[in-house]
């Protein structure tokens, strides 16, 4: 069985925490919608490498259709989605893209799906926070830092409108730090900040 397989056959497994994980984790792009295009999330969602789909599950608790594709479906790296081109409103990835060599297709197939304004959000580590454990997970392959990703989302049609460190679930005032400040205040706080949360608009 290949690696990834391995890996995705793992965090598949259904346990409490991912619920709770993935609550967060929506709540914070929720709170992101709101800051960057003024409304909330709505309509479809696709999560790509969703893992046990906890995140599709939370999308449903708030009204929101979501289809979500793992290692176990599609081949991230080559295949098309199998969902209608722009019938999509936000395409999440939540610690995917760095498991990818290539992500030209992903992110082709992220624009392909989404609707005109459609939103792509991608969590991933931070190569400058955290490059001494970056290829501690063997799974790992490309590591990206704040300015790669503001390139590559742009290099692929997309309009880069927040890219900030990955925290979640914090106030407004922390939203309305000046950048600098944020990324130095992400490095000394422990806990899931070691990454970068980025999103990107089709336009």
């Amino acid at each position: 069985m290949e690696l990834k397989n391995i890996y995705s056959a793992k965090i598949s497994e259904y346990v409490e925490k991912s619920m709770f994980l993935s609550r967060r984790l929506f709540e914070t792009y929720n709170s992101i919608a709101k800051r960057v295009i003024g409304s909330e999330l709505k309509g479809i969602n696709v999560d790509l490498g969703a893992g046990n789909g906890s995140f599709s599950m939370v999308c449903k608790e708030f009204g929101i259709e979501s289809y979500n594709f793992d290692y176990k479906d599609i081949d991230l790296e080559k295949d098309r989605v199998p969902v209608e081109e722009n019938s999509v409103d936000f395409v999440t990835m939540n610690a995917v893209i760095e498991h990818i060599s290539d992500p030209s297709n992903v992110l082709s197939e992220s624009y392909r799906m989404l609707k005109t304004n459609g939103l792509i959000f991608i969590r991933t580590p931070n190569w400058k926070m955290d490059y001494k454990n970056f290829y501690n997970d063997p799974t790992h392959v490309k590591p990206y830092s704040p300015e790669t990703i503001r390139n590559i989302l742009t290099l692929f049609g997309f309009d880069a409108l927040f890219i900030e460190p990955g925290l979640v679930k914090k106030s407004r005032f922390w939203w309305k730090l000046p950048n600098f400040l944020k990324w130095r205040v992400a490095s000394l706080i422990k806990g899931g900040t070691k990454s970068i949360i980025a999103v990107g608009r089709k336009y």
